[in-house]
């Protein structure tokens, strides 16, 4: 899948951290993320943070309102940090 393709040229990668682990929230948070069309990756970390997503959207503004209208606000979401890709020098593609 190449997000560029599809409309989606910005990647980000987000660090998430949830304010509690029992098991409604952890399940709710993941269904509910996964769910999402702009999130193309979803892993649940051992240690910190609890969650690493890649996320796929046009551009910044559609990731500002995916990230404040979205994510953010997700019941658990304590801590959200965005990495922005400054060059990419290897990948898998």
């Amino acid at each position: 899948m190449d997000p560029a393709a599809l409309g989606r040229g910005l990647e980000v990668f987000v660090d998430v951290d949830i304010n509690a682990n029992d098991l409604k929230t952890v399940q709710e948070f993941e269904a509910t993320a996964a769910g999402y069309d702009e999130v193309i990756e979803l892993r649940r970390m051992f240690g910190h943070p609890d969650y690493f997503l890649r996320i796929a959207v046009a551009d910044h503004a559609a990731y500002e309102a995916f990230l404040t209208g979205r994510l953010i606000g997700l019941p658990g979401v304590l801590h959200v940090t965005s990495h922005l890709t400054m060059k990419k020098i290897k990948a898998d593609d």
